[in-house]
């Protein structure tokens, strides 16, 4: 955060790659709002007299910024489990960090030379809240306060699977439980948003079919975990087109066209195992009949040789 006689630029970054708002805590002055960029970061250049005319403070998030004090809150640097023993973090160097439980001080040590310090800990019970300030010539920081959180468990997602149909493009991929997953484009500007399911998959359903290759796609956790990637909607070389199934029936039946070796069934937003049959007279996918009902939204898609989709998804009608 820097400030001039006019202006106070706070940089700011997100995980959740939502829109980023700036505001002051009460009346006198309109929040801002900006879209990260593609590390979840941005600038905002606001106006001094609006944040001084409010006590001096700003709201981003679940953060509140104090405008011209000196010494800044402390950072704890990484996340605190019920595993950690140790919080590290940045400040002034040879400021004095004081740890706390509340009232009771769990630690104090001085920030080396390189702005870095470091506080073993016993071990805390899941949700205790811990904070951090610095002092130095008889100046005190406001604190940064932060959550004791479970072990993470992440699991890194693989490459998603991506078609489009004749009304939506359709994103399926997995990731932890709980994962916010933000899709945007800077091509066609389209979005799309999902959470991923308790059983590590989600769908995410984008109107209007966009074809782009400048799709980026982040996964984000309250935890500050992030992960990015680009894709792309595929290029259709050829077609499948399915025949109806009645309920009880364990293939999905139809022709094709096109460099088409294997198929993919997708049920309710969950892909099924790519496989089939795809022969000159046809094509015949296998698939449980217990996990389908009338009513079920199915979709097939077909794949070439290289396992790269290369048709529209196409509904597959299901009958009593």
């Amino acid at each position: 955060m820097k400030y001039s006689l006019t202006h106070v630029q706070v940089d700011v970054g997100s995980f959740a790659m939502d829109g980023i708002n700036l505001m002051p805590p009460f009346g006198n002055g309109a929040s801002q709002g900006n879209w990260p960029n593609a590390k979840g970061e941005t600038t905002f250049d606001y106006p001094l007299h609006v944040a001084t005319a409010n006590d001096s403070k700003l709201w981003t998030g679940g953060l509140e910024l104090t405008i011209g004090k000196k010494l800044y809150a402390p950072i704890i640097n990484q996340l605190v489990t019920t595993d950690s023993t140790v919080v590290t973090g940045y400040g002034i160097p040879d400021a004095k960090i004081t740890l706390k439980k509340g009232t009771q001080t769990l630690g104090e040590v001085l920030v080396n030379q390189w702005g870095q310090y470091a506080l073993t800990i016993p071990k805390q019970t899941l949700g205790t809240t811990l904070s951090v300030v610095q002092s130095k010539n008889n100046e005190t920081s406001i604190e940064t306060k932060t959550t004791v959180l479970a072990p993470a468990t992440l699991t890194t997602p693989t490459t998603p699977i991506v078609y489009n149909t004749a009304t939506h493009a359709v994103v399926l991929g997995n990731g932890s439980p709980g994962e916010k997953i933000s899709l945007r484009d800077v091509t066609t500007y389209a979005e799309g948003n999902a959470i991923v399911s308790t059983n590590g998959n989600y769908e995410m359903r984008i109107s209007g079919s966009p074809t782009s290759n400048t799709m980026g796609l982040w996964h984000g956790r309250p935890e500050h975990y992030n992960f990015f990637y680009y894709t792309s909607t595929p290029q259709v070389t050829g077609s499948v087109t399915p025949t109806t199934i009645t309920v009880g029936s364990s293939y999905v039946r139809g022709t094709f066209t096109g460099a088409v070796t294997k198929g993919l069934l997708v049920i309710n937003g969950t892909p099924e195992t790519l496989r089939g049959e795809f022969t000159s007279t046809g094509f015949r996918y296998y698939v449980d009949p217990s996990k389908f009902k009338a009513g079920d939204r199915l979709e097939f898609i077909g794949f070439n040789s290289e396992g790269k989709v290369i048709t529209l998804g196409k509904t597959v009608t299901v009958t009593p």
